[in-house]
């Protein structure tokens, strides 16, 4: 049989088709228009959404991967196009998300004499910026490069994959055949290891499991649960993975995160073995590497699905390379005999209890009261999306986490982030209630993507933490230069006038008890909006004011 020619274009489109995608972002650029061209074939099949701002693109690409389990996919122009992106590369790297990033490249020929928007790819993004780099060299690559690329981004530590269109490769022709997908590798536990797993916890007093990464699936996340309530054993998560274990369960402990209970790094640093699952040992985690050591009675036993994490900070008693679910499937049915922790772990789960409990603010509006009103009045399955701030930690300490993937939030600290993510969350979820948490800071660097979200008719909803400032590092400048305070107050536009600009429902609340009516007037509206708290600047955080800070 003869086979039709196809420019490289088309056989990229067919590829992801192929593949399963249905979704991709992107802002369009000459460079690779050979290969929009080729999704307009796809266009019932594949929704191409125009973003504003490729760190808009990048963000939604990659928050669509923490929840469609998919390579969230993204198209970007070369030069200052593919260096908008890298921030959400750098957010995937960080967050174990699987991603593919497709950057149009110059012409083939023209490699080498810095032409117009000319980068290195291969050097920009070498590992361990990213899972691992191409640029594409022939056309016929171009069906085993792609199907390798989920195949990497999805295997082991999922991740992004950052791939180089050159633009006459894209235009090119050649006779086509497609390849079959390559196969998803995923690791699993021996029996026997899990069986010395076991042992170890039986002889400790005191354990304690981490739960983190970005490898689970609903039911190994639901798995683990079991084994932990089954056992007695208590569990705390890893930064922004509260929503991986169950928070109204007994066994649950807190988040090792920036809103951290001082109580549970005690804790932390009491357990005398530590099970970590999925997780990696970082500095937000660790509280700075001072958590969890190798010295003393403290026993390590990591479980991960990259060897290579296996003390790179921490050296495991032992080390067992597995993907998180299929090690918590066979967790899930196991008995550990002579339990003598139950009131370790009780403790644990008190704490917690006590601490994400608010008490009543002097300041107002009163973020404990309204988050809480917010939390009890939206279905358990809401998913939230969250920007990097100090602003964060009300959601982080209050907010009840019940179902699983339902906290999308940067673990690497990125600001416009809770926006696009949101936007991508609710286009991968349409029927699930969304809500960006952002701050003032981090609003100004995204909000474009509301035009984004208004030309599409996707509807989340947007609660703006308005305190005119760069709160965390304003934070900080109290605390280390004291009295020498520069560069991190801001004057914002007039957010109900922006919001009301880009077709959406605006709302703003200065009052603890003007917010149930402002939600539910949102609600109603049946538009995307935005409910803009403007809170008192001296609540800097949700346990301490300026004025504690500067005593």
């Amino acid at each position: 049989m003869k086979l039709n020619k196809k420019n490289g274009g088309q056989i990229l489109a067919e590829s992801l088709h192929n593949l399963g995608i249905n979704t991709i972002f992107m802002v369009p650029g000459e460079s690779y228009l050979a290969a929009i061209d080729g999704l307009y074939d796809y266009k019932n099949e594949i929704k191409l959404i125009t973003c504003r701002h490729e760190s808009g693109a990048a963000n939604m690409a990659e928050a669509y991967g923490k929840v469609s389990k998919l390579p969230g996919i993204i198209f970007v122009t070369r030069g200052p196009g593919a260096c908008h992106a890298s921030v959400g590369v750098h957010t995937a790297m960080q967050d174990s998300t699987p991603m593919i990033l497709f950057i149009g490249q110059i012409t083939r020929k023209n490699k080498g004499k810095e032409a117009f928007q000319e980068v290195d790819y291969e050097k920009m993004f070498t590992p361990p910026f990213c899972k691992w780099v191409y640029e594409i060299k022939k056309t016929e690559e171009l069906p085993k490069v792609i199907n390798k690329a989920f195949q990497v981004s999805l295997s082991g530590r999922p991740g992004p994959v950052v791939i180089s269109l050159p633009e006459d490769m894209l235009e090119e022709k050649i006779q086509y055949e497609p390849v079959e997908p390559e196969k998803i590798i995923t690791i699993c536990p021996k029996v026997k290891s899990i069986e010395y797993v076991l042992n170890i916890i039986s002889k400790s007093s005191k354990p304690l499991i981490i739960v983190g990464g970005g490898d689970w699936d609903e039911k190994g996340a639901k798995d683990l649960v079991h084994f932990a309530e089954n056992n007695y054993i208590p569990i705390a998560v890893s930064f922004r993975r509260q929503s991986l274990v169950n928070n109204n369960s007994v066994s649950y402990v807190g988040d090792l995160s920036t809103s951290v209970d001082m109580n549970l790094i005690k804790y932390v640093k009491s357990a005398d073995l530590i099970l970590v699952i999925g997780a990696r040992l970082g500095e937000m985690t660790t509280k700075g590497y001072t958590t969890i050591s190798n010295k003393g009675n403290q026993k390590i036993i990591h479980i991960y699905p990259d060897s290579n994490e296996f003390g790179k900070v921490y050296k495991p008693l032992i080390g067992i390379e597995s993907n998180s679910s299929e090690c918590a499937k066979i967790l899930r049915g196991k008995a550990i005999k002579n339990i003598t922790w139950k009131k370790w772990t009780k403790m644990g789960n008190d704490n917690y209890i006590r601490y994400s409990t608010p008490s009543p603010y002097k300041t107002e509006p009163d973020m404990g009261k309204i988050i809480t009103y917010l939390k009890h009045t939206m279905p358990n399955n809401t998913i939230v999306t969250i920007d990097a701030g100090n602003f964060s930690g009300w959601i982080q300490r209050f907010w009840t986490f019940s179902e699983p993937f339902t906290q999308i939030a940067p673990t690497s600290g990125s600001m416009g982030y809770a926006i696009p993510a949101a936007i991508a969350v609710k286009i991968a979820k349409n029927n699930t209630q969304v809500i960006g948490f952002c701050g003032d800071g981090g609003f100004m660097m995204s909000s474009q993507e509301l035009a984004t979200a208004n030309q599409y008719g996707i509807k989340p909803l947007i609660i703006l933490i308005n305190n005119n400032m760069l709160g965390t590092i304003r934070m900080h400048q109290e605390i280390h230069f004291p009295r020498r305070i520069i560069t991190t107050d801001l004057i914002n536009p007039d957010f109900k006038l922006l919001a009301s600009s880009y077709n959406l429902h605006s709302e703003r609340v200065q009052k603890t008890s003007e917010f149930p009516a402002a939600l539910d007037r949102s609600i109603k509206s049946k538009k995307a909006a935005i409910i803009e708290i403007q809170v008192d600047p001296n609540q800097i955080t949700t346990n301490k004011t300026i004025e504690d800070l500067n005593k």
